[in-house]
């Protein structure tokens, strides 16, 4: 009987997914990068307009908004 090693099986596991078209294990269980790194949004401004304070938040590629009371303070960081 033929002896199969660890590294044998995982080959063979990979290359099995990868002609049905599916992925490998190891790739289904990683989160996507994008997720990870940008995750929450740091203040880049705020602007006052009467009764309301406009918070202005980089996240990467796009910019968000957030109004609060004018009194109030805008966080530091908000989660997509």
């Amino acid at each position: 009987m033929e002896s199969i090693t660890l590294s044998g099986l995982v080959v063979l596991a990979s290359l099995s997914g990868a002609m049905t078209g599916m992925p490998a294990e190891a790739e289904i269980s990683k989160p996507p990068a994008l997720q990870v790194a940008q995750a929450s949004c740091s203040l880049s401004g705020q602007q006052r307009a009467g009764a309301r304070k406009y918070c202005y938040y980089n996240c990467g590629e796009t910019v968000r908004t957030v109004v609060v009371a004018a009194g109030r303070v805008c966080p530091a960081s908000i989660r997509r």
